[in-house]
């Protein structure tokens, strides 16, 4: 009479591992996604890439927080963002989410930068300069809204 024990230990080790790796990759990924484009106030010309979200515009900013160049810090309805203005007319907004494990990126000028594992973003655009990070920072579409900074989610 013979006994099938089944799977061995460390095939069974190996499955788990597999599945586990999935499932923290997958709560590392950010969530949401779509189509949409940058918008700006004043007649400016917004760029168009993906956006995180759409619905209602938000004010995250007032305008004279973000000099042109720089980028700053925001939220709005529990969600961390980061804003560029690039120029007088233009505004970008992100989440300030790492596409690598979930850490909060921080403005750097015209970069944004991950404090936990050295991350680079473009605040231009929201690529990514210098890794881990596997993806590109969420877009927001972002305008000028008279003295404020407004983000649709």
């Amino acid at each position: 009479m013979s006994l099938d024990a089944g799977p061995s230990r460390r095939t069974l080790l190996g499955v788990s591992a597999a599945a586990c790796s999935a499932c923290v990759l997958a709560a590392c990924a950010p969530s949401g996604s779509g189509s949409g484009e940058s918008a700006t106030g004043g007649g400016g010309q917004g760029s168009t890439a993906p956006s995180a979200a759409s619905g209602t515009p938000v004010q995250v900013l007032k305008l004279a927080d973000v000099a042109v160049g720089d980028s700053s810090s925001g939220e709005a309805n529990g969600q961390k963002l980061l804003v560029y203005r690039p120029d007088q007319e233009t505004v970008e907004a992100f989440s300030a989410i790492c596409t690598h494990q979930g850490c909060t990126v921080a403005p750097a000028g015209a970069e944004f930068h991950c404090p936990c594992h050295g991350s680079v973003y473009s605040a231009q655009d929201g690529t990514v300069l210098d890794g881990p990070a596997p993806k590109p920072l969420p877009r927001y579409t972002a305008a000028i809204d008279g003295d404020w900074i407004t983000v649709t989610l």
